[in-house]
């Protein structure tokens, strides 16, 4: 079987629709957080977890669903080369209709299809990750902030005795200064 064959036999590639479910810039925006905004990062989490969640399934099925186009395409190549050759009468091994199959200007369009949802889900699948890792940090960051804020209580805590102490010494030395 020739090449010639295998082009006459696989009509013209569709050209396949990859969806990119993550935009970069949106990202990073969202994964970041500010110190001073703490409890809004904190609030926002569960829900931009969900939502990269969600991509990232979609993503998967994406790949998922490539595959069963790529699984059905092949056969379908396999099958009109393979009918093709008996047409044709001429002998072709498993062997060479596979290679054929797997040089099928159709099967190559589906196969990079097939990379590129496998780059996205890839991504999408880092996203969720980066999310539990902020997760982690914001955590880390309320722990931190809440150990500063029982230190500031300490240090008023501290002053506003102290303050007391100072104001009871000096009504005593008042009423001992009105005796005398």
């Amino acid at each position: 079987m020739t090449d010639e064959t295998a082009v006459i036999a696989a009509p013209a590639p569709r050209k396949f629709e990859v969806r990119n479910f993550i935009d970069e810039a949106t990202l990073k925006t969202d994964v970041a957080y500010s110190l001073n905004a703490l409890s809004d990062a904190m609030q926002a989490q569960a829900g931009m977890i969900i939502h990269y969640s969600t991509l990232a399934a979609k993503a998967a099925r994406q790949v998922d669903d490539i595959k069963l186009v790529l699984e059905a395409t092949e056969s379908t190549v396999y099958r009109k080369l393979r009918d093709k050759a008996v047409e044709d009468g001429a002998k072709v091994t498993e062997t060479q209709l596979e290679k054929s199959v797997a040089a099928s200007a159709q099967v190559l369009s589906i196969k990079r299809a097939l990379n590129e949802a496998k780059q996205i889900e890839a991504i999408a699948k880092g996203a969720v990750e980066g999310f539990k890792h902020r997760k982690d940090m914001l955590v880390q960051e309320g722990a931190m902030s809440r150990e500063e804020y029982k230190g500031e209580l300490r240090v008023r805590s501290a002053s506003a005795a102290a303050d007391d102490s100072d104001a009871q010494k000096r009504r005593v030395l008042e009423r001992l200064g009105a005796i005398a």
